[in-house]
């Protein structure tokens, strides 16, 4: 099964000429404790580092590439969320989605599921601080991220305020005419289109669109020019543009082995599920972690991509998983029921984002700064579930 297209298919809903995410409300026990639907409130576990984050966003125009999914011929924009260790931690959380994107789906799920929620469901406050300035009291490792197909990077939000909370500056990237909506500024919204495109086509402009993104981080002019104060100022000091690396989720994740594959200034990588992973032969530090059905036994391609690889390497299943299970919606999954649209597993959604925390950190923290972590070297009584393959 290609798990790249089925969550897309199964996740992305034309409703009239609207294209959004529904996450459909089901039947289950739930709906006890949830009678009054716009009682309905979410919430993200809190970062476990040290930092307190902050959080902004970025518009870029990248006047040198015609968008080959614009429905009209326009210069490729996209909008990008930057996570980053912050000394403020008493303001309130930013919200989780842009107000026009989150209406969207909004609406959307309500559309689907034929009940009222609330207005504010998804600009519940995350724990990371609007425009919050950098501490810039140290140079911090850049990790830049790939979303699955269809979707926007902030689905993904716990992974990345955590790895800022450990030091890391986290950029998201919203690939714009494939994500549901992206919102630009002034409040300028772009929707995806209502059938989704074949993953080889988006592969390699989203691997554009991310090689693009590090190419404005490296050069320091689209921090200091796009964004508010002083943040693009401090965010420019505290980036150490030496230690770069990447994830992704699904789609996400080939995106990310073609960029490795292409551009050497990315030094590590980690992909969370997705298929199929191409013929690259990288050298740099990778981790693959996935749902059960990824294990060697069972999936012989993730089997031969991964002895493939000639650096550094980790392959780990999370009994419990699946594809929807490597992204917030494992949280989301436990206050509305979600089954009808995405593919989630048995697993607590709040362990199962504990777990991806701890070995995505754990593994940038080895392949970034050469932290060595007991966790890296075999199963743990801490993690049950963690299977090493071999």
């Amino acid at each position: 099964m290609n798990h790249t297209s089925n969550l897309t298919r199964r996740g992305l809903l034309a409703t009239g000429s609207t294209l959004a995410v529904g996450l459909a409300l089901g039947t289950g026990p739930w709906r006890t404790a949830l009678a009054d639907t716009r009682s309905v409130r979410l919430r993200l576990p809190s970062p476990t580092g040290r930092y307190p984050t902050g959080t902004t966003s970025l518009h870029l125009v990248d006047h040198g590439r015609i968008d080959p999914l614009a429905p009209t011929p326009r210069p490729r924009e996209l909008m990008v969320r930057l996570w980053y260790p912050t000394g403020v931690g008493s303001r309130r959380g930013a919200n989780y989605l842009p107000d026009g994107v989150a209406a969207t789906y909004t609406s959307i799920l309500e559309a689907a599921s034929g009940v009222d929620l609330p207005d504010d469901l998804l600009t519940f406050p995350t724990n990371s601080r609007q425009d919050a300035p950098v501490l810039d009291s140290a140079r911090w490792p850049v990790v830049l991220f790939s979303p699955g197909q269809g979707l926007n990077a902030t689905i993904y939000t716990a992974l990345q305020e955590e790895l800022a909370s450990h030091g890391y500056v986290v950029v998201g990237i919203d690939h714009t005419f494939d994500a549901v909506a992206v919102e630009f500024p002034f409040g300028r919204l772009e929707v995806g289109p209502l059938e989704g495109r074949p993953a080889d086509v988006l592969r390699p402009i989203h691997a554009a669109d991310t090689i693009f993104v590090l190419d404005q981080l490296i050069d320091g002019h689209a921090l200091t020019a796009a964004l508010p104060g002083g943040l693009g100022d401090g965010l420019n000091r505290a980036l150490d543009r030496s230690r770069i690396a990447t994830f992704g989720h699904s789609l996400g994740s080939l995106t990310i082995i073609n960029v490795m594959d292409q551009d050497s200034r990315f030094r590590a990588g980690a992909i969370l599920d997705g298929r199929p992973l191409g013929v690259a032969d990288l050298r740099q530090p990778f981790l693959m972690m996935g749902h059960p059905g990824h294990r060697r036994d069972s999936d012989p391609e993730w089997a031969d991509f991964y002895d493939r690889l000639r650096g550094p390497r980790l392959h780990l299943a999370i009994e419990g998983t699946a594809h929807a299970d490597f992204s917030d919606i494992s949280v989301v999954k436990e206050t509305i029921d979600v089954s009808a649209l995405f593919e989630t597993g048995p697993i607590d959604g709040q362990r199962s984002l504990a777990i991806q925390r701890t070995y995505l950190t754990a593994w940038f923290e080895r392949a970034l700064r050469g932290r060595r972590n007991p966790l890296l070297q075999g199963e743990s009584p801490a993690f049950p579930e963690v299977d090493f393959q071999p």
